[in-house]
């Protein structure tokens, strides 16, 4: 009987699975997408936050280097924003993240380069935030 009910559960299940097959289902982040987005912007306005006022010596920068540094490399945090969640589910190893960033203000603090992590965000260099409109009315008011 055991045989029997074992032979019949095979029936059911594929000799050969495609990669499409097995892929179709994490491929498939459509729910997710938004909140991938958010969480893309979030670990850029910190990464940014970081770099442009890593050299601030008080008041509102560096007010705000201190908020992305402890977000970025302290240890712990919990919930759906935590740094840890953030890298998670965006791909990223979280421990090599913070490693590059240590070495970047060890670098940035030695003065042994004045490299930035990146001048833009990818998403403003695409042009969805940067309205194309404004750019293309500076453009025409320039040619006038």
């Amino acid at each position: 009987m055991e045989w029997e009910n074992t032979a019949i559960g095979n029936l059911f299940v594929p000799d050969v699975l495609t990669p499409e097959q097995f892929y179709d289902s994490r491929r498939d982040d459509s729910a997710i997408r938004p909140v991938k987005k958010l969480m893309m912007a979030i670990l850029e306005d910190a990464l940014r936050c970081f770099q442009n006022n890593s050299d601030a010596q008080n008041g509102t920068r560096k007010r705000l280097f201190n908020e992305a540094e402890q977000w970025l490399c302290g240890e712990g945090g919990e919930g759906p924003f935590s740094f840890e969640t953030v890298c998670e589910t965006l791909g990223i190893e979280p421990q090599f993240l913070r490693r590059g960033l240590r070495d970047w203000r060890s670098q940035q603090i030695a003065g042994n380069t004045s490299r930035r992590l990146a001048r833009r965000s990818p998403v403003v260099r695409s042009g969805r935030i940067s309205a194309p409109a404004r750019r293309d009315g500076k453009r025409a008011a320039r040619a006038s």
